[in-house]
């Protein structure tokens, strides 16, 4: 049992996607996932699916991180992957009687569980080249841009900064907590169901009262810094732009051009 959950934890590297402006990935990062679900190709989606492998390899993220956040959702995958075959309609490949698999509800399950990996894959690279600090800026930054009151820009953008930033935290305690459990002789993968989900009670409420208490110390934190939301805040530094994050904006949008069209196309 492993609790590991690698999105939203940050990689420091000196790497092509770490030097571009966090409002521009933000931008790109959210129209390519808009876009992901509107693909129903196979060959668009492998356009994508490229992508998506080579802005792994620019953000020096690591493979092996990339396959851990796989790891980390592989139930979910397969739950996913298992119900989307349930779809009855078209060439019926298994008859088991009461259930039925077909070449169309094995298509839609591959299809689906792909976009899954490479919405998650996406998301990472977006999160490991770009600090939390970053992130709200990006977002309140962003905000502001259409028109979003000062106020409710940096307190929405500091509420989604720290719940990106406390996904890997969780995780972390988790695993934690776990591997005390075990070392006391709990056992998480043996029994029938109705055991398995007893055994799941000791990690899920120390780890609700660990989160409880980290949000607590994190609040009394900002008090005693004095933290009052916007009112009166400045930036030391501020976000700007420049050539290299208009060419990579440029570069992405025409690409996601290319693979609508394509996928338009292939109909």
């Amino acid at each position: 049992m492993n609790f590991e959950f690698i999105m939203g934890r940050y990689v420091p590297a000196d790497s092509l996607l770490h030097r571009v402006d966090a409002r521009f990935k933000l931008l790109y990062t959210v129209a390519g996932i808009v876009i992901l679900f509107l693909l129903n190709n196979w060959v668009s989606i492998g356009l994508y699916s490229f992508f998506v492998i080579g802005l792994i390899a620019v953000s020096r993220m690591g493979v092996r991180l990339a396959l851990k956040t796989i790891k980390s959702i592989w139930i979910l995958l397969l739950l996913v992957f298992i119900f989307q075959m349930f779809d009855s309609s078209g060439k019926i490949i298994l008859d088991l009687g009461f259930l039925q698999f077909t070449e169309e509800g094995l298509l839609q399950s591959a299809k689906v569980s792909v976009r899954l990996v490479l919405l998650i894959w996406y998301s990472t690279v977006f999160t490991a080249t770009t600090s939390p600090l970053k992130i709200a800026d990006s977002i309140e930054s962003i905000l502001k841009t259409f028109r979003v009151k000062p106020q409710y820009a940096h307190e929405m953008s500091m509420i989604m900064s720290i719940a990106i930033r406390f996904i890997p935290v969780i995780s972390m305690e988790a695993n934690q907590i776990i591997k005390a459990q075990k070392s006391r002789g709990a056992r998480f993968d043996t029994g029938n169901i109705i055991n398995r989900i007893k055994a799941f009670f000791p990690i899920i409420i120390p780890l609700l009262v660990n989160t409880f208490k980290r949000a607590d110390e994190l609040a009394m934190a900002m008090d005693v810094r004095c933290y009052n939301g916007h009112s009166g805040r400045t930036k030391y530094n501020k976000m700007t732009s420049g050539f290299l994050d208009w060419f990579v904006l440029l570069s992405i949008i025409t690409f996601f051009a290319v693979v609508i069209f394509i996928d338009k196309l292939l109909v």
